[in-house]
C-alpha cells in the first residue's frame, strides 16, 4: 500500500529550493558583500577617496591599528596617535576641540567627494573638489588664524622634517599660519604644520592625496614615515570614525538577528519552524494506538485464515471439499454399501434420501459446488447457502425432516438459485 506523504513533491522540491538559494545568499553576503560599505574617507572605505590603504599597511609594518567608532580618546595609548581624518561637516567644532585634547593628534583637512558606484559597491564612480571652506572650518578649529590657499603644483619641498617627498598630482591644497610650524611646506604654504600647546602635538596634514588610497603606492613612504614620527615607539594609531558618522549602535543580540545579512538566516529559521507546524499542526494529543496489524489466539487465526483464503479466491474451492466430506460422512454413518464410486454413493444417497422425504438434494448441492470451484468464482451468499443446505441435508437425512410447517428459507433459496441455473 502506498503511503501519501504530507508534502507533495513539487512542494517539497521549491521549498528545498528556497531554503538553499536563501543559504548560498548567507554565505555570499556574509563573506563577499556588504551593502552597506563606506566609500567615504574613512578607515573603512576601500574607495579611491578612502584610508584603508595606509590602516593595512601600517598594520603589516607592525602597528597597533584602531578603527574607533565610540570613545576614541580612551583608546588611545599614552604614545600613541590619533587621526581625525577629513571630518562631515556635521562634526561640531566642540567636538573636534574634544578630540584635539589628545596627546598626539593627526587632522587631515578635507578635499573631495565621491558618488557611490553602482556597479562595484565600495567604489565611487567619480569624485570632485570640495569648496575651500569645507577645509577652512575644520582647520580654523585647531589655528583660528590659518587660511586655505590652492595651488596647481609644487616643484620643491622645503622645509622637509620628513625626508621622503610627497607626491601630489594637481591643485595641491596648503596651509596659511604664522602660529603653525612649518614640517613639509614650499614657498607657497604649508603641507603639514605642527602646533604645540605644552605636551599636546597637533599635526595638521593639508592635501589628503598623500595619504588615500588613489595615492599609494606613490606616497606609501610619505604617509607611513609621517605618522611614526609624531607617535611613540610603543604607541597604538586610532582612527577616530565617529567623525564620518560610522558610530557604534548599543543594540542586543536579538535586534541583529533582522540586520542584513543575519535576517537570511532568520528567514530559513522562520521556514523550518513554518514546516514543523505545518507537518504537527493537526497531530496535537496523545498519539492514537495503530491498529493491531495481525490478531493473536484462535479466533484471529481462523479471520486471518479466512482472509487468506478469500485473497487467494480459494472459498469455491474449500466448500466443495466441505460438500464432500459430509457426503462421504454421512454415508459412513448410514452404512453404506463399501466399494461404490462417488457416483454410484451419491446416486444411493439420492434414494435414501427420498424414501426419508429429504427435501435438499445432495447431489445438486455437490454438482453446484464442482462447478464454482471449476469456474474460481462465487460470492459469499451462495457459498454459504451450499454449507447451509448441505449441512441441513445432513440433519435431515439423519435425524429425520422437521415437522415444522413453515417453509424453510435456505430451502426456498436455494430452490430458486437452482432454479435460476437451471432454467
Amino acid at each position: 500500500m502506498k503511503t501519501l506523504g504530507l508534502f507533495s513533491p513539487r512542494v517539497l522540491a521549491a521549498w528545498l529550493t528556497l531554503a538553499i538559494l536563501l543559504f548560498a545568499a548567507t554565505l555570499y553576503f556574509m563573506f563577499f558583500g556588504n551593502p552597506n560599505t563606506p566609500v567615504g574617507p574613512s578607515a573603512f572605505s576601500r574607495s579611491a577617496i578612502g584610508y584603508a590603504g595606509i590602516a593595512d599597511v601600517l598594520h603589516r609594518l607592525g602597528a597597533r591599528v584602531v578603527k574607533s567608532r565610540s570613545a576614541s580618546l580612551g583608546k588611545l595609548d599614552p604614545d600613541g596617535v590619533l587621526i581625525v581624518a577629513e571630518p562631515l561637516p556635521s562634526t561640531s567644532p566642540e567636538q573636534l576641540r574634544q578630540l584635539f585634547t589628545a596627546n598626539r593628534v593627526l587632522v587631515v583637512l578635507p578635499k573631495w567627494t565621491g558618488d557611490p558606484s553602482e556597479q562595484t559597491p565600495g567604489w565611487i564612480d567619480n569624485a570632485s573638489l570640495l569648496v575651500e571652506d569645507a577645509a577652512r572650518r575644520v582647520l580654523r578649529v585647531a589655528a583660528p588664524d590659518a587660511d586655505i590657499v590652492r595651488v596647481p603644483s609644487v616643484t620643491n619641498w622645503s622645509p622637509n622634517e620628513i625626508g621622503s617627498v610627497p607626491k601630489v598630482a594637481s591643485s595641491v591644497q596648503l596651509i596659511k599660519s604664522s602660529r603653525l610650524r612649518p614640517v613639509v611646506a614650499s614657498a607657497e604654504g604649508m603641507l603639514v604644520g605642527e602646533l604645540r600647546v605644552n605636551q599636546r602635538r597637533l599635526w595638521i596634514l593639508a592635501d589628503p592625496d598623500v595619504m588615500q588610497n588613489h595615492g599609494f603606492p606613490g606616497n606609501a613612504t610619505f604617509a607611513t614615515t609621517l605618522i611614526s614620527r609624531l607617535r611613540g615607539s610603543e604607541g597604538n594609531i586610532v582612527f577616530d570614525e565617529a567623525v564620518h558618522g560610522l558610530t557604534e549602535q548599543p543594540s542586543s543580540p536579538f535586534w541583529m538577528l533582522f540586520e542584513f545579512p543575519f535576517v537570511l538566516a532568520t528567514v530559513q529559521g522562520a521556514i523550518a519552524i513554518a514546516f514543523l507546524l505545518w507537518a504537527t499542526m493537526g497531530r496535537f494529543g496523545v498519539p492514537l494506538t495503530p491498529p493491531v496489524a495481525m490478531a493473536s489466539g484462535k479466533a484471529g487465526l481462523i479471520e486471518n485464515t479466512a482472509k487468506l483464503f478469500e485473497l487467494a479466491r480459494y472459498q469455491p474451492v474449500i466448500i466443495k471439499r466441505y460438500v464432500y466430506a459430509i457426503i462421504r460422512d454421512v454415508a459412513r454413518q448410514l452404512h453404506a454399501p463399501s466399494g461404490m464410486s462417488d457416483a454410484a454413493l451419491v446416486d444411493w444417497l439420492r434414494r435414501t434420501g427420498q424414501a426419508r422425504a429429504v427435501e435438499v438434494d445432495c447431489g445438486s448441492v455437490l454438482s453446484t459446488a464442482g462447478e464454482l470451484a471449476s469456474s474460481g468464482h462465487g460470492g459469499a451468499t451462495p457459498l454459504s447457502a451450499l454449507a447451509r443446505d448441505i449441512f441441513r441435508w445432513k440433519r435431515e437425512i439423519i435425524d429425520g425432516v422437521s415437522r415444522d410447517p413453515r417453509p424453510h428459507r435456505s430451502n426456498s433459496k436455494r430452490s430458486a438459485q437452482s432454479g435460476g441455473r437451471t432454467g
